[in-house]
């Protein structure tokens, strides 16, 4: 018979979240195979559980799918934890659990702590459909696409998650793209230097300024992002209210707003429509100045 492959989730930070069930199972498998086993071990010592750990990450996971198999195939039950929160949620654990379907090896999630559900529990946005994109990409550019993907997808919650070395700087990109959506950024879910940030990109990245322990634990940020403006090449007065509000709001020049919108619109407005919509702004004004 078959031994069974157990998802286990494990607290993202407070020891005390760990479920009664998750408790139990990691005790009683006969294999525990962990993202870090001393990560692991020392939340075993804490929960008092002896038990056999094997590593599971994500360098060496396409090697452990063959021996987790076979373990499993003997009969023996074997417990997948990842560091914090559920495996295979940006984090290893995906490989075995796809090998398992295809050998026909029964799998059991044993839900529990999760820091994309908590952050989403406590966002306040109403929602009824959420999108999650796990850890942003490092270049500017790469961001700039998933936000622009997440507003014109119009659901109304994004989450991903980022570390505290680039927040600063992708709240930054999100202020540039979508400054007046709505944010809540959540440090260190319940651990030590736990916080909630609520606002528009701007003001949290001013709160973020002044906390100095900012650069401390890891993030999880939901955004009510917006729907993106429809815009077709027909709308030349849409245009013209774009490029007039962007030099308001912005004051800068109209070669500065052109340049600016067709960079956020890109493959939505062409750079020449908008172009053309500032010199008929500059008709207009000159024709109520003369």
């Amino acid at each position: 018979m078959k031994g069974k492959l157990y998802v286990v989730a494990t607290p993202i930070g407070n020891t005390e979240d760990i479920t009664a069930r998750a408790r139990r199972i990691l005790a009683e498998a006969d294999i525990v195979a962990a993202e870090d086993t001393r990560t692991t071990s020392i939340l075993f010592k804490i929960l008092g559980i002896r038990n056999k750990t094997v590593s599971n990450h994500k360098f060496n996971e396409k090697l452990k799918v063959d021996y987790l198999i076979s373990q499993l195939e003997e009969g023996k039950n074997v417990a997948l934890v990842s560091d914090a929160g559920t495996p295979c949620i940006s984090d290893p654990g995906g490989l075995i659990v796809s090998a398992a379907v295809k050998h026909d090896i029964e799998i059991v999630g044993v839900c529990g702590a999760s820091s994309v559900i908590t952050a989403l529990s406590i966002c306040g946005f109403g929602f009824d459909t959420f999108s999650f994109y796990g850890f942003l990409p490092k270049t500017s550019g790469e961001i700039k696409k998933i936000i622009s993907a997440a507003r014109k997808s119009d659901i109304p919650a994004a989450v991903f998650f980022e570390s505290p070395k680039r927040i600063k700087k992708t709240l930054g990109i999100f202020g540039e793209e979508v400054p007046d959506a709505a944010l809540c950024l959540c440090n260190d879910l319940t651990k030590m230097y736990e916080r909630i940030y609520r606002g528009t990109p701007k003001e949290i990245l001013e709160e973020l300024n002044e906390n100095p322990q900012a650069e401390k634990g890891e993030y999880t940020l939901v955004v009510n992002p917006g729907a993106a403006p429809e815009i077709t090449n027909d709308s030349a007065i849409s245009s013209e209210a774009m490029v007039v509000d962007y030099i308001v709001k912005n004051r800068c020049s109209a070669k500065d707003a052109v340049n600016a919108l067709a960079e956020k619109f890109k493959g939505t407005i062409t750079k020449k429509e908008l172009y053309s919509a500032s010199l008929r702004v500059r008709s207009l004004f000159n024709e109520e100045n003369n």
